[in-house]
């Protein structure tokens, strides 16, 4: 009976993850806590939380919105898009590859979200200046945004969670993740060079536009160097983590709070700054989740599996497909608490440890074809909506998403074979 409740609360969960529209961290916690006061599984006693909830996860999390919200007051980000359009002159194609190039490198060290909500507004004022439809622009940025996190550990929340299960490092996601994120950059790009052609007109309000000073954009010219120099040197130690065998949340936070000292604040100051519906909605998803392979549903997925026997080609097939499919529709990160264990279930059975990157590959790329897919997605309809003055569909997004998903998933695919047949 408990087992069965169990499930059920779970499937609560995620229906309102899926189709809910308010409070959703507040609702997938409390679900959370239910299973755990109604004892329907053990290990959820407070002493044995940090065995269920990563800490390490919600810590870095924790420390990169602090770092990267004090980045974001310099105005540093509007300071290189406005430069990129400079550089770029009358070459249009090469100003919008520019400011993707920004996008990509954004989002493989920043917040998806935050990417988008920074670089949105320049989109906005190009396309208006311009006179030009705003979106399939901020479609192509939607998309980088996505391709570009996958890239790195903190590149996306998708791929924290994957690390915390998997015990996959920062340099692993690079060396795998890197080559497949570039291919997938170039491809994008190519398929919406057409809606990059210009004329005359465009051209000469292009030239005004390149005259704003791109100095104008810092707000705070000390804050601004001494807050990137901090955000460097987290990033080295990122990739120097496991040789000096540091938690990267103790990284992120010493990062945060040096950055707070400077800027002589307290948490009481900085706490508005924290998403506190994020850290407490993947607490949440990690008891759901634990919860779930508790009760056996995520060793039964397992063994659907393992009937495909150890051929990789085959097994590699059916997993990245199921988890292309599959993740539009669960979203990047509950879906992910849902899968990985699974993966990590396949791989101690001895099915090849690249599987990880079947799956890292197929659910990031996979996210682009639905609003549901990643909340920066949703967000950006949300900020497109109201920039063209009408509702921007859901059958609008997908009608933008599914070439770039499809062609992009199609090349992943490849490449998750030739990781996978390498060995492992």
């Amino acid at each position: 009976m408990e087992k069965i409740l169990a499930i059920v609360i779970v499937g609560i969960a995620y229906y309102f993850i899926i189709f809910g529209k308010k409070h959703k961290a507040p609702i997938i916690f409390g679900l959370s806590l239910l299973v755990a006061v109604l004892k329907l599984v053990e290990g959820l006693e407070p002493y044995n939380i940090s065995k269920v909830v990563d800490l390490n996860t919600l810590g870095l999390l924790a420390g990169m919105m602090i770092i990267v919200e004090f980045l974001r007051k310099t105005g540093v980000f509007q300071f290189l898009a406005i430069k990129i359009v400079k550089i770029g002159g009358k070459h249009f194609f090469w100003t919008i590859t520019g400011l993707m190039v920004l996008v990509a490198i954004a989002s493989a060290f920043l917040d998806n979200l935050v990417t988008i909500i920074l670089i949105a507004p320049m989109i906005f004022l190009i396309t208006d200046t311009l006179g030009l439809n705003p979106i399939p622009f901020l479609m192509l940025t939607i998309v980088i945004d996505n391709i570009g996190g996958m890239s790195t550990l903190i590149g996306s929340p998708l791929n924290l969670v994957l690390g915390s299960v998997s015990g996959l490092s920062f340099n692993d996601f690079i060396v795998n993740m890197g080559l497949i994120s570039i291919i997938s950059f170039v491809v994008v790009i190519i398929l919406f060079k057409r809606y990059m052609k210009v004329d005359e007109n465009v051209l000469k309000k292009l030239e005004q536009l390149s005259t704003v000073d791109e100095r104008s954009a810092i707000i705070d010219r000390k804050s601004m160097k001494f807050s990137v120099t901090v955000f460097v040197g987290v990033i080295i130690f990122f990739a120097l983590h496991s040789i000096l065998n540091v938690e990267l949340s103790f990284i992120a936070l010493l990062g945060a709070i040096v950055i707070m000292l400077y800027h002589k604040k307290d948490f009481a100051d900085i706490s508005h700054e924290i998403d506190w519906d994020t850290l407490f909605f993947y607490a949440g998803l990690y008891i759901l989740s634990y919860a779930l392979e508790e009760v056996g549903v995520t060793q039964s997925l397992a063994n659907i599996f393992t009937t495909f026997g150890h051929s990789k080609i085959l097994y590699s097939f059916v997993i990245f497909w199921f988890v292309s499919f599959a993740i539009p529709w669960l979203s990047a990160v509950p879906g992910t608490l849902i899968i990985a264990p699974m993966i990590r279930l396949l791989v101690n059975s001895g099915f090849s440890s690249k599987l990880w990157w079947v799956y890292g590959v197929s659910a990031n790329l996979a996210t682009n074809l639905t609003p549901l897919g990643a909340v920066q997605n949703i967000v950006g309809m949300n900020l497109l909506s109201k920039q063209i003055g009408r509702d921007f569909s859901f059958g609008e997004y997908m009608k933008w998403a599914w070439k770039p998903y499809l062609i992009t998933s199609l090349l992943g695919f490849v490449y998750s074979l030739l990781v996978v047949t390498r060995g492992g």
